[in-house]
């Protein structure tokens, strides 16, 4: 391909300044290759050509003219993924929405907020609170995840158990599909029974069926109050039992959060946080409920004192004002970061019933310890809706490829299990390339097939971020 080329023509296309080819002296190579990547460290970035479209318009120019020529795309928002669903790795165009990061509009009787792709969520959560609402969707990557990203991976994080997914939360979406067609999906109204609500079909995608230039996003109240309770836990069954306990009250619940000793050290040399105890324990929980007055309080202490009485806990602590609540969060946000700044780490993302989470553990641990004998594995997650984020750290002694080449070896079986206790094979992060030969374990041949057809529909060439999920 001749990558000169393609740069001059899609320059005049859109504007020379939005496009960049690798080494002509705009940008250093590493930032460059940045990129065409995202938080996996199994494939190397390798593309020639970066576009940094200003306006949906502007995509669907890159995109029309990259199906003509049969040349294939690669979004890219914030690469905040762990799946490989944002690498560029066989010469593809990358397409950063970056520079798409502004507020579109904004409907104070209906309460929702007409963003731009690229805006970053956090920015998105300040947007809000300036107009005097709260956009629920937190996770630890908020300070660097793009909002159109959460949207096509269909993002979860640490307050799913109260609010759901990143889906309940988009009214609507402007694509651009395989073709160059823009597709604008009503955000305006929330009553529109039109047929098949197609922006469904985009949220979860991973960029396989389109481009999410701009997002309609729902809004709601900000929390009345916040307190955050960390606690000590003995043995991995008594996180349940708090978790159970927790619906004994009438008490909102935003966040129900767990963790191992492991991750904690790794937190702690991270980030230079002190111990949450003066013991320490195997396991630690964090609990986030809304408070609205002396009766909610009352309740709080009753959560901790009940817990506390039945001999769950070691150990808890209720954090006394914002700067503690930031603390005791750090514990648990700080993980992903602690752990793939300082190792090389293989992730999965999975999720189970509760009711079968136990038996899942008891049987996965006794894998783990057959298969990756002196490895170490960080384990926490959302327990409140199910998701565990299962991280096996790479030993000093073993090269990259090396370990790499073991864990496929066991995913496998791993996912057996899963499949066996009628889980996820990923909860939150997608499928992206690194588990795309293992989709048969949560979609059956039929629902497969009927994926790559609807994939066939939107994306007639296989253009868009190809060698993904499917």
């Amino acid at each position: 391909m001749d990558f000169s080329k393609t740069k001059t023509e899609l320059s005049k296309l859109i504007g020379d300044k939005k496009v960049i080819q690798k080494n002509d002296g705009t940008m250093d190579e590493a930032l460059f290759n940045s990129y065409g990547t995202d938080r996996t460290k199994v494939y190397p970035p390798n593309y020639q050509v970066l576009v940094f479209p200003e306006t949906t318009e502007d995509v669907a120019a890159v995109v029309s003219y990259a199906y003509q020529n049969e040349i294939a795309i690669v979004p890219s928002g914030g690469r905040t993924g762990y799946a490989g669903g944002a690498v560029a790795k066989n010469g593809e165009i990358v397409i950063s929405l970056s520079k798409m990061n502004q507020v579109v509009d904004f409907d104070p009787f209906l309460g929702t907020l007409h963003v731009q792709a690229g805006m970053i969520t956090k920015n998105l959560h300040k947007e809000a609170e300036e107009r005097g609402f709260y956009f629920p969707v937190d996770f630890a990557a908020t300070g660097s995840s793009h909002i159109g990203g959460n949207i096509a991976t269909n993002a979860g994080g640490v307050r799913v158990v109260h609010y759901g997914l990143i889906r309940d939360w988009v009214l609507g979406l402007t694509v651009v599909n395989g073709k160059g067609e823009v597709y604008r999906f009503n955000g305006e109204i929330l009553k529109n029974n039109t047929g098949y609500d197609l922006k469904h079909l985009f949220i979860g995608s991973e960029g396989t069926l389109g481009i999410i230039t701009e997002a309609v996003v729902k809004l709601t109240k900000p929390p009345k109050d916040i307190r955050v309770i960390f606690l000590a836990v003995p043995e991995y069954k008594n996180i349940l039992e708090i978790f159970r306990e927790t619906h004994n009250f009438d008490l909102p619940l935003l966040a129900f959060e767990f963790l191992t000793d492991y991750c904690l050290d790794k937190v702690k040399e991270h980030l230079g946080v002190p111990d949450p105890f003066q013991t320490p324990s195997k396991y630690y929980v964090l609990m986030e409920f809304e408070v609205g007055g002396e009766t909610d309080e009352e309740k709080l202490y009753s959560i901790l004192e009940s817990i506390t009485e039945k001999e769950l806990i070691t150990d808890g602590s209720i954090a006394q004002n914002s700067r503690q609540n930031e603390t005791f969060w750090k514990y648990r946000e700080g993980i992903s970061e602690s752990l793939s700044l300082a190792y090389t780490v293989h992730k999965n993302d999975i999720s189970l019933p509760l009711r079968n989470m136990e038996a899942f553990l008891d049987e996965m641990t006794t894998l783990l310890t057959k298969k990756y004998q002196g490895f170490n594995i960080a384990l926490f997650g959302h327990i409140g809706d199910g998701n565990l984020h299962l991280n096996i750290v790479k030993p000093k002694d073993l090269t990259d490829a090396e370990f790499f080449t073991q864990c496929k070896q066991v995913d496998p079986e791993m996912f057996t299990l899963i499949q066996k206790f009628k889980g996820s094979i990923s909860a939150e992060h997608g499928i992206g390339l690194l588990k795309k030969d293992y989709l048969n374990f949560s979609r059956s041949q039929s629902e497969i097939e009927t994926m790559r057809a609807i994939k066939l529909a939107f994306d007639p060439k296989g253009i868009l971020n190809p060698g993904k999920v499917l």
